[in-house]
C-alpha cells in the first residue's frame, strides 16, 4: 500500500516534468476516458477502474510506458524541437 502511494507521488512528479500539456489540454476527453477505463477495449465500471488503477500503481514502469505511448508524456531526453514537432499536428 505504501509503495503504491509512493508510486502515485512519483507519477505526479513525472507528469510535472515530462507532461505533454498541449496534448493533454487538446484531448481532455481522451485522457479522461483512459483514466476511467471507458475506451473500446478496456471498458470497465467505475469500481473496477479504481481497482485496476490501484493494481497499475504497483508497477509504475508499465503505466509510464502506456502514457508515453499515447503521447501524454514526453520521452526522457527529448529536445525542445522534438517536442514542438510532435505537437505540430494539434
Amino acid at each position: 500500500m505504501v509503495g503504491r502511494l509512493i508510486n502515485l507521488f512519483k507519477l505526479i512528479q513525472i507528469f510535472r516534468e515530462r507532461g505533454n500539456w498541449p496534448l493533454i489540454r487538446h484531448s481532455r476527453k481522451q485522457l479522461r476516458d483512459f483514466l476511467f477505463c471507458r475506451g473500446g477495449m478496456n471498458h470497465k465500471s467505475p469500481a473496477c477502474a479504481l481497482v485496476y488503477w490501484f493494481h497499475m500503481l504497483k508497477g509504475l514502469d508499465v503505466l509510464i510506458w502506456r502514457l508515453e505511448t499515447f503521447g501524454f508524456l514526453f520521452l526522457p531526453g527529448q529536445s525542445k524541437e522534438d517536442k514542438q514537432r510532435l505537437n505540430s499536428y494539434l
